[in-house]
C-alpha cells in the first residue's frame, strides 16, 4: 500500500511546510509507505520521500482555485499511489491517525471529505454553496446534505483523479465566462460531491486552531494570522479580539448542539 500526500506551499506558506512534514511523519499513517508531492515556488531541502514541483505564485486566491489544475498536470506521477490525500498548507497533525480512519471504501465511493460539526446544526439553505446559476459550482437552494471543507479531501487514486479533472474543467469553464465561484475551489468541490457517496470525517480531522471543541482533535488548521505574525510577516486577516470566555461559550454551544443532533 502506497499513499500520496498532496501539499501546496507557495509564498509565505513555505514556512509552514517543515512543521507539516515533521508532524505527518510522526503521526500520519504509521507503517504506511508515504510519498509527498510538494508544489512550491521556493527551493527547499527535502527528504527522498518528497517529490518537488515548481509552481509559480499565481497570486491571492488563485493558488487555491487552480490547485486542481496543479495536481492534474502531474497526474501520471501519482500512478504508483493507491490513495491520494490533499491537506491544506496550514495543517498540523497532533495525534496518530491510522490509514483505516481516512481510507474510503467502495461503500463510500472511494472518496473522503471533511465536514465540520457546525454545519450539522445548520439548515442546508444556509450553507455557503455557490448560488450563482452562471457558475459551474452552482447548487440551488433546497439541495445538498453536507458542506465539505476544502482543507482536506482524498480518495482512491482513480476516483480522486476523476474529482480533480472534473473540478479543474469546471474552474476553466467559469474562467472563460469571467466567473469565480463563491468559495473558490471549495465551491467546486462541493458541487462535485453533491449527492455522491462519500466517507465523511468530522472536525477532529481538521479543527481550526482557535476552536475549543472537539477536544479529541487529531488534526488542526493553524491560525495563519498568529503564525505569520510570529515570523514578522503581515497577513490580510484582522486579529480576533473576541474574549476567550465568549469564544469558549459560543464554541461549546455549537459543539453540544451538533452532538445532540447527531
Amino acid at each position: 500500500m502506497k499513499v500520496g500526500i498532496l501539499y501546496i506551499g507557495i509564498g509565505n506558506y513555505t514556512l509552514l511546510w517543515e512543521d507539516f512534514f515533521k508532524s505527518a511523519e510522526k503521526y500520519l499513517f504509521p507503517n504506511v509507505d508515504k510519498q509527498y508531492f510538494l508544489f512550491t515556488d521556493k527551493e527547499l531541502s527535502v527528504s527522498k520521500s518528497v517529490s518537488v514541483y515548481y509552481q509559480k505564485d499565481l497570486g491571492g486566491y488563485n493558488n487555491t482555485l487552480y490547485r486542481f489544475k496543479m495536481f492534474y498536470e502531474h497526474k501520471d506521477d501519482f500512478d504508483k499511489c493507491d490513495y491520494l490525500f490533499f491537506f491544506n498548507g496550514d495543517t498540523l497533525f497532533k495525534r496518530t491517525i491510522h490509514l483505516e480512519e481516512l481510507k474510503p471504501s467502495a461503500e463510500d465511493g472511494f472518496l473522503v471529505g471533511l465536514v465540520w460539526h457546525i454545519y450539522r446544526i445548520k439548515d442546508r439553505d444556509s450553507f455557503p454553496y455557490d448560488r450563482n446559476p452562471d457558475s459551474m459550482a452552482y447548487i440551488p437552494y433546497g439541495q445538498g446534505l453536507y458542506y465539505f471543507q476544502g482543507g482536506f479531501n482524498g480518495g482512491r487514486t482513480f476516483e480522486y483523479l476523476q474529482l480533480i479533472e472534473a473540478c479543474m474543467r469546471d474552474v476553466e469553464i467559469d474562467y472563460k465566462k469571467g466567473v469565480v465561484a463563491f468559495v473558490n475551489d471549495e465551491s467546486h468541490l462541493n458541487k462535485y460531491l453533491l449527492n455522491k457517496k462519500v466517507k465523511i470525517v468530522g472536525t477532529e480531522y481538521g479543527k481550526p486552531e482557535k476552536w475549543f471543541f472537539p477536544v479529541n482533535r487529531k488534526v488542526i488548521f493553524r491560525d495563519k494570522n498568529d503564525f505569520f505574525r510570529t515570523k514578522g510577516l503581515n497577513y490580510d486577516k484582522k486579529p480576533d479580539h473576541t474574549s476567550a470566555l465568549v469564544a469558549f461559550l459560543v464554541d461549546f454551544n455549537k459543539y453540544i448542539r451538533a452532538v445532540l443532533r447527531g
